[in-house]
C-alpha cells in the first residue's frame, strides 16, 4: 500500500539478518567492550546490572524459548549459554548461528552503524531523557565508533472516537489500507505534511472526514491562487500542498467536487461511481482518476463510518406516500409549484423561495423542511433542502412530490 501514497522502501528485516548472521561482528564488538555498555546502560537505571551481564541473549535451539543464560564468552567467536527451561547446554559459533541476538538498547546503535543510519526520527518516549535514543546515541559513538543518526522526536497518532494512541499492544490500530480506504492518497499525505512531527494529531473516521477533506481543498485553491491569503500563509500552504502530491504536482487546478457533495450524489445514485464521474464528463483522464478515487473514498465512509443521521435512501413514487395534514399537503402542493420552475432559479432563489412557501403556507419553515425531507428521503433532516433539491433534479423531485 505504500507506493499509493508515494513511498516505495527497501524492506530490511532484522530477523532475517540475525538468522544469517550478518550481524555477528556487531555482536561481538558489543562482548568486547561489554563494560563500556554497562556503564552507560547504568547510568540510567535504579539497579545495576549484574556483574556477570553479558550484553547477547540467545534462544535455546532445543526448546526455543529465551530463558537462557549466557555463561562463557571465549573473547572471540564462541559463546556458552545454559538454557534454564529445558537445561540444554549448548556452544555456538557467532558467525554461524541464528539464536543469538543483541538486546534492544545495543541493538539500536549496532544496527545505526552496520547500516549506516544517517537520519532516524522517533517518538518522544524513546528521546525522552535517559531514554534508548539517549544510550543509543552514546553507545553508536563510544561501542561502534560511528556517528548517530540526525533526528526530531514526533509525538503520538490517536485514532478519532477510539482514545488514546495507536498502539499495536492495546489492540487500537489501523492499517494504511483502513486509511486509504476513506481519505485518498493525497489528503493521507496532507494529514502529515500539514501537522508538526513533534504535534500530536488524529486520523479520524467521524464527520471531521468532512473538513479534512474541506481544508485540502483550500490548501489546493490558495496554492493555485484561486483563494487569496497573505504571502506568509500561501507560502506555508503551497508547501503542504507541494508536499501531499503522491507524483508532481498538477500543472493546472483539478476541478473540485467536494467531499460532502460527493456523499450526497453517491447516495442519490446507490453508490455508482461510474454514474458520478460521468456526470462531469469534460475531465481528462488524470482528472477522471482522482474523481474515481475520491468518489470511491466518498461511498466507503458513508457505508461504514458516517453517523446514521448522514446516511439516506431517496424514495421512489412506488413507495407509500408520506401522511401529510392539510397544512403540510398545502405546503407541498406550492412546493411542487415552484420546483416546476426550477430553471428558472439559482440555489440562492431556491432557498428564498421555500421560506416564502412556509409564509404562504402558513407553516414554520423548519415544518416545511421536516415534512419535505420525509416525502424525499424518508427521514426528518437531510442536506440543505435547496441544494439537495438541484441535485436531485427536477424531474426526480416532480414525481415524488405529485403525490400530494
Amino acid at each position: 500500500m505504500l507506493p499509493l501514497v508515494g513511498v516505495s522502501p527497501e524492506y530490511i528485516y532484522q530477523a532475517e539478518r540475525y538468522q544469517k548472521s550478518t550481524y555477528a561482528q556487531g555482536i561481538r564488538t558489543a562482548l568486547e567492550k561489554r563494560e563500556v555498555i554497562r556503564s552507560i546502560l547504568d547510568e540510567h537505571r535504579s539497579t545495576p546490572l549484574a556483574d556477570d551481564w553479558m550484553p547477547v541473549s540467545v534462544f535455546c535451539t532445543s526448546c526455543w524459548k529465551d530463558s537462557t543464560k549466557v555463561t562463557a564468552w571465549d573473547g572471540e567467536w564462541a559463546i556458552t549459554y545454559r538454557c534454564n527451561s529445558c537445561g540444554h547446554e549448548e556452544t555456538l559459533d557467532l558467525r554461524t548461528t541464528g539464536a543469538a541476538k543483541l538486546p534492544w538498547r545495543v541493538d539500536w546503535p549496532m544496527r545505526w552503524s552496520y547500516e549506516d543510519v544517517d537520519f532516524e526520527p522517533a517518538g518522544k518516549e524513546h528521546h525522552s531523557a535517559g531514554g534508548s535514543f539517549d544510550t543509543a546515541h552514546r553507545i553508536v559513538q563510544e561501542v561502534y565508533g560511528s556517528d548517530p543518526p540526525v533526528t526530531f522526536k514526533y509525538d503520538f497518532i490517536s485514532i478519532k472516537g477510539m482514545g488514546g494512541k495507536i498502539s499495536s499492544s492495546k489492540g487500537n490500530v489501523v492499517s494504511l489500507e483502513d486509511v486509504l480506504e476513506v481519505y485518498q492518497p493525497e489528503v493521507v499525505r496532507y494529514l502529515f505534511a500539514g501537522t508538526r512531527p513533534n504535534a500530536e494529531f488524529a486520523i479520524s473516521f467521524d464527520l471531521d472526514v468532512l473538513k479534512i477533506y474541506e481544508d485540502y481543498d483550500k490548501t489546493e485553491r490558495i496554492y493555485f491562487g484561486i483563494e487569496e491569503v497573505g504571502e506568509k500563509r500561501r507560502e506555508k500552504e503551497a508547501r503542504i500542498y507541494e508536499l501531499s502530491q503522491v507524483d508532481s504536482v498538477p500543472a493546472s487546478p483539478p476541478p473540485q467536487v467536494s467531499f460532502r457533495h460527493l456523499c450526497n450524489l453517491l447516495q442519490i445514485n446507490i453508490g455508482n461511481v461510474d454514474t458520478i464521474v460521468g456526470l462531469y464528463g469534460d475531465l481528462d483522464e488524470e482528472q477522471k482518476r482522482r474523481l474515481r478515487v475520491r468518489a470511491a473514498c466518498a461511498w466507503a465512509w458513508i457505508t461504514k463510518h458516517s453517523p446514521e443521521d448522514f446516511r439516506f435512501r431517496v424514495r421512489t413514487p412506488d413507495d407509500p406516500a408520506v401522511e401529510v395534514d392539510d397544512v403540510q399537503r398545502a405546503a407541498l402542493v406550492l412546493l411542487r409549484e415552484r420546483v416546476g420552475r426550477l430553471e428558472e432559479l439559482d440555489e440562492k432563489g431556491l432557498a428564498d423561495e421555500l421560506y416564502r412557501v412556509a409564509e404562504e403556507a402558513k407553516l414554520e419553515p423548519k415544518e416545511l423542511f421536516r415534512i419535505s425531507y420525509r416525502v424525499l428521503i424518508a427521514s426528518d433532516k437531510g442536506p440543505r433542502l435547496a441544494s439537495f433539491i438541484f441535485t436531485l433534479g427536477k424531474e426526480r423531485v416532480l414525481a415524488l412530490l405529485s403525490a400530494y
